[in-house]
């Protein structure tokens, strides 16, 4: 059944790599069906283990010898280790997240609620309209119901706020403003949107795309704007014209529009583009279509398209409120010097298809330690506050904001868990993480270790 190779998938909080099944489009859309069916059918409260050692069974290579790699007796370490594994499977697979299914299974809910409720002849139009999205053979069709929209009610937007709100530290006016946007497409009212996100290097810009894209639709791309500085790279996009090669290939967009018409396309740092590639997306802006070398017209009405940009910030000083001088100055004048920058950098053609202009704030030493904080979730060693600070003194800095800190954390904090780990050292408490401590040299290392049973014996 499984000809192709499994992926991969570190856990590090197991320290293992599972291999997790590659499934072909039609035999994923079986085990969907097995999930939801398991869900749908209960008469009685389900408890979430229960779903995760199913989605486990389907998921994980091997799954017969996990109760080795669990064996723990502990009822609380074993959810633990269980919920690690789901993790690792939904970040792979992020439509059979539990929430999702439930969100699914409630809106036919809601539908076949609704049917009841409506004219004789309105009925039939439901009844129709439930037939024919049971029952889409292709699953290119069927895939797009599978991952979320996100967005499908007020409840569904406050999870959407609180997720944001929770991984991206510093920035909630920022982030009210997009929760404010998505209220007008849950809404109906629109349906695309585009922001343009200006603030100083490393401070959650990028970040915030990549997370509304996982929870808007679950299909997010990254465009590298520095990539598209010359004249005609933008037929990386929409394909080679007649006459060169790969012009008979499909072009990245078209292969991303087939998959749906609903996505969040990040454009990073946009003032790097050419004049060229701004004027390619002012139709994408128009009404969310463009047009590839072969003429076919690509769909993407219903996406979100964001614009990341630090333009205008070396311009000004900012104060503790925008950016890193410690001159004081107001937030509005700040932006308006700000945008007086953006317009002499890009034509009012582009400026005026822009929904909203999305500033972003510089980051307090509060709000960077939490970053770190957030950084080391994954690695076993206590985030006390004398890691935390020695984290942020080596790795923030003005120029590069927050940036900087997970490559530090990988290249100086978790390899040392990860030497305690290969040469099988372990807390002598007999805990899951490490205790750290900083030297008078101002280097880290791990105490309190004892080697591992195994090896005593």
């Amino acid at each position: 059944m499984f000809k192709d190779p499994p992926y991969k998938v570190v856990c590090p909080i197991l320290d293992i790599i599972l291999l997790i099944k590659k499934y072909t489009p039609t035999e994923l859309e079986v085990v969907h069906k097995l999930l939801k069916a398991k869900i749908n059918l209960a008469k009685t409260p389900i408890q979430v283990a229960s779903y995760v050692e199913f989605l486990i069974k389907y998921f994980v290579m091997h799954s017969e010898d996990l109760e080795k790699i669990i064996g723990a007796e502990d009822e609380g370490d074993r959810r633990f280790v269980l919920q690690a594994i789901y993790d690792c499977i939904v970040e792979l697979y992020p439509p059979f997240r539990l929430d999702i299914i439930c969100n699914d299974i409630n809106s036919d809910i809601f539908m076949q609620t609704v049917a009841s409720g409506v004219a004789t002849e309105q009925k039939e139009l439901y009844s129709e309209y439930l037939k024919r999205s049971s029952s889409a053979g292709k699953f290119s069709a069927q895939r797009e119901k599978l991952v979320p929209s996100g967005i499908q009610s007020l409840r569904d937007i406050k999870r959407i706020e609180k997720n944001l709100k929770k991984n991206i530290v510093g920035q909630d006016d920022a982030i009210d403003s997009v929760i404010a946007n998505l209220k007008l497409l849950a809404a109906g009212l629109f349906k695309k949107g585009s922001f343009f996100f200006i603030g100083p290097t490393g401070v959650g810009k990028t970040q915030l795309a990549r997370l509304l894209g996982k929870q808007f639709s679950g299909h997010f791309y990254k465009i590298n704007c520095a990539e598209y500085a010359g004249g005609h790279e933008y037929s990386k996009l929409i394909g080679s014209p007649p006459g060169y090669v790969g012009h008979v290939e499909k072009s990245l967009l078209a292969e991303m529009a087939e998959k749906s018409k609903k996505w969040i396309l990040l454009f990073d740092e946009i003032e790097k583009a050419s004049p060229k590639f701004m004027n390619f997306l002012l139709s994408l802006l128009d009404d969310g279509t463009v047009t590839d070398n072969m003429g076919k017209v690509l769909d993407f009405s219903e996406s979100i398209f964001v614009f990341t940009s630090n333009q205008g910030i070396s311009e000004v000083k900012y104060g503790d409120q925008l950016g890193f001088s410690k001159e004081k100055q107001t937030y509005e004048k700040s932006r308006e010097e700000v945008m007086k920058s953006v317009k002499k950098r890009f034509s009012p053609e582009f400026l005026n298809r822009i929904d909203n202009f999305i500033f972003f704030k510089s980051l307090s030493m509060d709000a960077v330690k939490k970053i770190a904080s957030l950084e080391m979730k994954n690695i076993p060693i206590k985030k006390t506050k004398s890691l935390l600070s020695y984290i942020v003194e080596n790795s923030y800095s003005e120029e590069y904001g927050a940036r900087n800190i997970a490559r530090f954390i990988k290249n100086r904090v978790a390899v040392k868990a990860a030497d305690a780990i290969l040469e099988g050292k372990v807390p002598t408490n007999g805990g899951r993480v490490y205790t750290p401590r900083i030297s008078k040299s101002g280097e880290l290392e791990l105490i309190r270790l004892t080697k591992a049973k195994e090896e005593l014996e």
